[in-house]
């Protein structure tokens, strides 16, 4: 049931979650007995009742007038008003430095009724151009003065701006709550991310370009170093190979100083280096004896049959060939030209050799000087040969 009596002068028809502009729902005008209190309003909306006056009272939620009150105090008028908080987004554009550039911004608010009445008494029909109205007005002349690139430094000054003014609203009875954010216009934020997509492809660019020089570098330097290594295992190569040919001229020099003393020094060295090879020392051995012998004895018989010997030259040779023939007979071996080292050992003897029968000396026959016409003796000092057995 109304608790009024006849329809309201003017009356909003929103809903409990209509987005509202003006909080005032319901203006009615009462008579004496024209309000009944049977049945109250919604009970979160304030009741402001005007006198004949001219003042408004307030009767806020949820308290509301008795009829005698409302008879004693003459009221005139109620007007029902919205106590609801109704949040509020819009964009404005603000100035810049150069007129051809704005900025945009984007103001967040949030608005209530404090004071019914003093909203009543304001005569104000839509708060939200009622807020974004002061907002613009506080922040106009501040942001004429940035240029459009300075958005940063604009929205800090506007900010400033707005709260050294004071409240939103607050004359209006409003209470609210609010942020501005400034940013530069469209047209100026997509030039600057061109701009913005130029340089990072130039950094792009420029970085790609050093991490290659830097990969190159490096490929360049584990060349060099791989080439270093590679040198010097060329170089430790061939100084290997320069030792192994130091070590075979040595081997070539000491076989060649072995060899060139000849005979049994020879046969020796290769006995030492291979031991199995003692059946082939020993035949080599007597083989080498036999042409010694045969070499000397052939010597001898040039000798003695020459015709242009005197005879007292042939004591020295007769006495070297009695001592050859002497150490044939005894199974030495004859002393090497150069008198060096110990004599040899004394060959076995034929019975001990069953494997191979020893080889027959030659016949040697020291042949017989021919009678030659003595001369005259040599000089005092002449070297005088003795015979091996002369006393």
């Amino acid at each position: 049931m109304n608790p009024f009596h006849g329809p309201p002068e003017w009356e909003q028809p929103a809903g409990r979650h209509t987005p509202l502009t003006d909080p005032v729902l319901t203006v009615r005008q009462i008579s004496r007995f024209g309000f009944v209190p049977r049945r109250l309003t919604r009970i979160d909306h304030a009741l402001v009742f005007a006198t004949p006056s001219g003042r408004y009272t307030t009767a806020l939620p949820p308290i509301r007038p008795t009829r005698a009150e409302i008879i004693s105090r003459r009221y005139t008028a109620v007007y029902e008003v919205d106590m609801g908080v109704h949040p509020v987004r819009a964009e404005l554009s603000l100035p810049s430095r150069n007129d051809a550039l704005q900025f945009v911004s984007v103001a967040e608010l949030s608005w209530q009724v404090g004071d019914p009445a003093a909203f009543v008494a304001s005569r104000h029909r839509h708060v939200p151009r009622l807020l974004l109205g002061e907002l613009e007005q506080a922040a106009r002349a501040v942001a004429r003065r940035f240029p459009i690139t300075g958005s940063t430094e604009a929205e800090a000054e506007v900010l400033r701006a707005v709260r050294a003014r004071g409240p939103l609203g607050a004359q209006a009875g409003l209470l609210v709550t609010w942020t501005l954010r400034l940013h530069r216009d469209q047209d100026n934020i997509a030039h600057e991310q061109r701009m913005q997509s130029i340089d990072h492809a130039a950094v792009e660019s420029v970085h790609r370009e050093r991490r290659a020089m830097e990969h190159d570098f490096e490929t360049t330097r584990r060349a060099l170093v791989h080439g270093e290594q590679q040198q010097a295992l060329a170089l430790q190569q061939q100084k290997w190979l320069t030792e192994l040919k130091d070590a075979e001229l040595a081997k070539v020099d000491f076989y060649q100083r072995q060899l060139e003393q000849g005979g049994v020094r020879a046969l020796a060295l290769h006995l030492a280096e291979h031991p199995d090879d003692t059946r082939l020392v020993m035949q080599s051995l007597r083989q080498d004896q036999l042409s010694m012998i045969r070499a000397k004895a052939e010597m001898v018989t040039q000798l003695l049959n020459s015709d242009n010997v005197e005879g007292y030259e042939l004591e020295g040779p007769k006495n070297l060939a009695l001592r050859a023939l002497h150490d044939i007979l005894n199974h030495q071996l004859p002393a090497d030209e150069t008198g060096r080292g110990a004599p040899a050992p004394r060959l076995p003897l034929s019975s001990e050799w069953p494997e191979e029968p020893e080889s027959p000396l030659p016949d040697v026959q020291v042949p017989v000087a021919r009678q030659q016409p003595r001369t005259s003796p040599p000089a005092p000092d002449q070297d005088v040969y003795l015979s091996k057995d002369t006393p």
